[in-house]
């Protein structure tokens, strides 16, 4: 502020020494070159003031990072740890083992600079790490969400920083600057990391081959894939390769394009036309490569969203020396080939007690209960019907009495959070839960303990009913913390 008085001050000086002959003081006075300049010179110190980075060493680094619309993924920055070590007065092994807040270890505090106003942002982290921050657009930290831009997170073992996105966040060309931060004593050092956004290159590769494929696969109830052979002996030769390490995956767009994006290493997941699309949203079925031996992809699906009869064709693409090995792959979705018989006779109305005991722990376990037997009398299908009955939502599962209406699941569906009382609550109140976990060979009721709100010693009691095909199965429930 001190800087808005000088200006003020002379601006007085200026306009009482410079109007006192102007006897016309119905206009303003026009600033004459030198008092521009002066006023410029005064608005130069005062930004230098305010851009000025309190720091007693200041490090520079820059580094590109390709955009992503799915992945947090950027890239790994080495920054001088000799350098700080040496302005601390303390071995690089003392500075790693001090980020990390090890025992006995000199304290080394992390922190931020905010790049609008040059302030200190006192936490040493707000990601995973023990020092690193989400950063917005202006360079400011900012928490993991929509104005999240980019991520610096030091790695103390390898002793990098990652350098990462949040996802289609970022734009072509946009570069972000951020300042990282340490002290020790009194000595301060920043680090300063300009992120620079970069688009993915359209590929312009030419497809060599093409594989047609075919593979039958029936609904499963779980991501469990299938596996699909190529010719990889043709491929190899196809793209001039020796190993299949040398590869990049890519899907087909609607528009003919190519999606260079995996969802997870080298998955694609595919929409009902076939093309690429998004876990979560559209994608139905999934192409991997990973899974099985060298000449096998894998086939994978989204529970719940392929039927009997179904078929799709989706190309799943092995780029490599700017040339494509298409396979195109066609499939079936059968039905599946069960193994078990319905038990016979009408539904029947059944009642079980189930004890669940567990050792606490602060975190998720779990501990499970068989019920496959009970559901398969109750409901008089068998244990994939079943199954598939739970993930069309066709069986559901009341806590304390049925109603009229669909319940409201609180916890993995179908199931509930439960209170000291056994009543269904949210995750916040509660202290224990309870849900139905299938499989084409299982049927089993699991639950754990609300990793601060259980203690040793509780116990909660709880009525769980499950309905389907005109059956119902009461399970009059014991949960104990132990």
């Amino acid at each position: 502020m001190k800087y808005i008085y000088i200006i003020l001050s002379i601006l007085t000086v200026i306009l009482i020494t410079s109007c006192e002959d102007n006897k016309d003081f119905s206009s303003l006075h026009n600033l004459t070159e030198e008092e521009i300049a002066e006023i410029a010179r005064q608005d130069s110190i005062e930004n230098a003031q305010k851009n000025k980075i309190d720091a007693d060493l200041i490090l520079e680094y820059s580094i590109d990072i390709t955009m992503s619309s799915n992945s947090y993924d950027g890239g790994s920055l080495e920054i001088d740890l000799d350098q700080i070590a040496e302005k601390f007065e303390i071995t690089k092994e003392e500075l790693l083992a001090g980020i990390a807040g090890e025992d006995d270890a000199p304290e080394v505090k992390g922190f931020a600079i905010n790049g609008s106003t040059h302030t200190d942002y006192s936490s040493a982290s707000n990601t995973n790490g023990a020092w690193g921050h989400w950063w917005d657009v202006n360079g400011d930290v900012v928490d993991w969400g929509d104005n999240a831009m980019i991520y610096a997170e030091f790695d103390t073992d390898n002793g990098v920083f990652n350098i990462g996105q949040y996802p289609a966040h970022l734009t072509d060309g946009q570069s972000i600057s951020v300042i990282e931060a340490l002290k020790y004593n009194d000595i301060r050092v920043a680090v300063v990391i300009t992120v620079n956004a970069k688009a993915k290159e359209e590929i312009s590769a030419t497809v060599v081959n093409t594989q047609e494929l075919n593979i039958n696969i029936y609904p499963r109830l779980g991501y469990d894939s299938d596996p699909l052979q190529f010719n990889l002996t043709q491929t190899l030769s196809d793209l001039g390769i020796s190993s299949m390490d040398e590869v990049d995956f890519i899907a087909v767009n609607d528009d003919g394009s190519y999606n260079q994006e995996p969802t997870d290493g080298n998955r694609f997941w595919y929409n009902t036309e076939g093309y690429a699309g998004t876990y979560g949203d559209d994608g139905i079925l999934y192409v991997d490569y990973g899974e099985y031996s060298d000449d096998k992809v894998s086939i994978g699906q989204y529970p719940g969203y392929l039927t009997e009869d179904e078929t799709l064709v989706v190309q799943y693409g092995l780029l490599a020396n700017n040339k494509i090995e298409m396979l195109k792959i066609s499939i079936a979705v059968v039905a599946y080939d069960d193994p078990e018989t319905p038990a016979t006779g009408d539904p029947e109305e059944l009642t079980t007690d189930i004890e669940l005991s567990k050792t606490y722990s602060d975190d998720y376990a779990t501990v499970t209960a068989d019920i496959k037997e009970i559901m398969r009398n109750a409901f008089k299908k068998t244990t994939y019907q079943i199954g598939r009955a739970i993930i069309s939502g066709d069986l559901k599962l009341y806590q304390g009495e049925v109603s009229e209406t669909d319940p409201t699941y609180t916890a993995d569906a179908p199931g509930y959070w439960l209170n000291s009382d056994g009543n269904a609550d949210a995750w916040a109140n509660s202290m224990v839960w309870c849900s139905i976990g299938y499989s084409e060979t299982e049927l089993y009721l699991y639950g754990g303990n609300h990793p601060t709100n259980a203690t040793t010693g509780d116990t909660v009691n709880t009525k769980l009913i499950a309905t389907y095909n005109g059956g119902s199965v009461t399970f009059n429930i014991t949960f104990n913390v132990k």
